[in-house]
């Protein structure tokens, strides 16, 4: 049994939901591995995929995006457990592993170099040339996986990550989805749109879920904190959201439309929106009026919906299993 160690960027949900989804398909294929994340965001994330939790090392790599910017995002490194014991070490998409171990994989579908505006020139200019030393291998959703990702790396190309493959779509959907997740900017004027939201008239949504920390401290009774459960997304017609990977995956997995909106300069949430769009689960939006208008008329056309659901039917959901069965077989 191959020991593998799986750590986590801790920017957001999405980076563990990726690395926890892994671990699930590789405890299927008879191998127990270690993820390295902080303890809770895991517990939380275990529960919203109903999936059992691996092994676990209670880590922070403290990268956040203000991290980032700020210069101190690789400092994770200096004080990282010893991962020398472990036979495969993948990392979620943290360059500076390759410091340490230079046979590591990397997991995602962009480099943080690429996608931030203002990125400290010191940080870029040290993993473009780890990157170029040693051209890790590394995983990326066909959907989503950038250029740079593919120029850069050896790249293996697999589906969106789902804990269950089936992609059977409930489409009796009346409820909206409004999250800007963690990271980013967004998050101020994404509080104002839910203000002014609340205090008109009901929309035709039979429920709008609201990420908890954007809800005002009164809202109306067709208004309900975001519980990111299988159960509410089942409900969920537009997902009117800052579009990461993770949110985008676990939107699509219960057949919502994607209404993207994000800060400006972000060229990751940019080119997630279009992607999305390119594959017709989505509408290349940027602004939350615009994605909550577009989201408002769908919500309101049926055969628009009909034709949507046919599209979501057509995803390739086995990425988790596709990834395991890659790096074990890269052992044997």
């Amino acid at each position: 049994m191959k020991n593998i160690a799986l750590i986590a960027c801790s920017n957001g949900y999405g980076h563990v939901r990726r690395l926890l989804l892994l671990a699930h398909a590789l405890r299927k294929n008879g191998v127990n591995p270690v993820l390295f994340a902080p303890l809770q965001t895991v517990k939380r994330v275990a529960k919203s995929e109903m999936v059992a939790c691996p092994r676990i090392v209670d880590f922070n790599t403290h990268t956040e995006r203000e991290k980032w910017l700020n210069g101190t995002a690789t400092d994770w490194i200096e004080c990282s457990p010893n991962f020398s014991e472990y036979d495969i070490v993948i990392s979620d998409n943290l360059i500076e592993i390759l410091l340490i171990r230079p046979d590591a994989w990397l997991s995602g579908s962009f480099f943080w170099h690429e996608s931030l505006k203002n990125f400290p020139k010191d940080l870029k200019f040290q993993a473009l040339n780890l990157l170029k030393k040693y051209k890790p291998r590394m995983i990326s959703s066909g959907i989503f996986v950038s250029d740079s990702v593919r120029s850069n790396t050896q790249v293996f190309e697999v589906g969106l990550y789902a804990a269950n493959n089936n992609n059977a779509v409930h489409q009796n959907k009346r409820d909206a989805l409004i999250s800007c997740g963690k990271g980013g900017g967004s998050e101020i004027y994404v509080k104002e749109f839910v203000k002014l939201l609340a205090e008109r008239e009901k929309p035709q949504f039979h429920c709008v879920w609201v990420e908890p920390s954007m809800l005002p401290n009164k809202y109306p009774d067709w208004m309900a904190p975001a519980t990111f459960t299988h159960k509410m997304y089942q409900n969920i017609i537009s997902a009117v959201i800052r579009p990461g990977v993770g949110t985008i995956t676990s939107s699509l997995l219960s057949g919502s439309r994607i209404f993207p909106f994000y800060e400006s300069g972000n060229k990751e949430m940019e080119f997630n929106a279009l992607r999305v769009q390119s594959y017709n689960v989505g509408e290349s939006t940027s602004t939350i009026d615009e994605a909550w208008l577009k989201a408002e008329l769908f919500a309101a056309d049926e055969n628009s919906q009909k034709r949507h659901f046919e599209e979501v039917k057509g995803l390739d959901l086995c990425g988790a299993q596709q990834s395991a069965e890659i790096i074990l077989s890269s052992v044997q």
